[in-house]
C-alpha cells in the first residue's frame, strides 16, 4: 500500500484532499483569506494527517448533533 492511501480505502490522499478542496472553494461562508488558509493546511496534510482531520470534523459532527445521521446512513446503505 502506498504511504499516500489511507489504510482500506481505495482512494489516494491526493483525490481525498481535491474533494476537500473543492467544499473549501465552494464553501460560501468563508472569506478568501480563510479559503486560502484551509487550502495551505491541507496541502500539508500526509495520510495520516487526513485521517485524524476526517476522525475529528466526523467525531465533531455527531457530538454536535443528530444532523450527520441520516448521512451515514445513506452512505452505510451505499457501501
Amino acid at each position: 500500500m502506498s504511504k499516500d492511501q489511507i489504510i482500506d480505502m481505495p482512494f489516494t490522499t491526493d483525490a481525498m484532499k481535491a474533494a476537500i478542496e473543492r467544499r473549501i472553494i465552494q464553501s460560501p461562508e468563508l472569506s478568501d483569506a480563510d479559503r486560502h488558509d484551509l487550502s495551505v493546511i491541507l496541502t500539508r496534510l500526509d495520510a495520516q494527517g487526513l485521517a485524524t482531520l476526517v476522525e475529528t470534523v466526523l467525531g465533531h459532527a455527531i457530538e454536535s448533533g443528530s444532523e450527520i445521521l441520516p448521512y451515514l446512513k445513506r452512505l452505510g446503505e451505499k457501501g
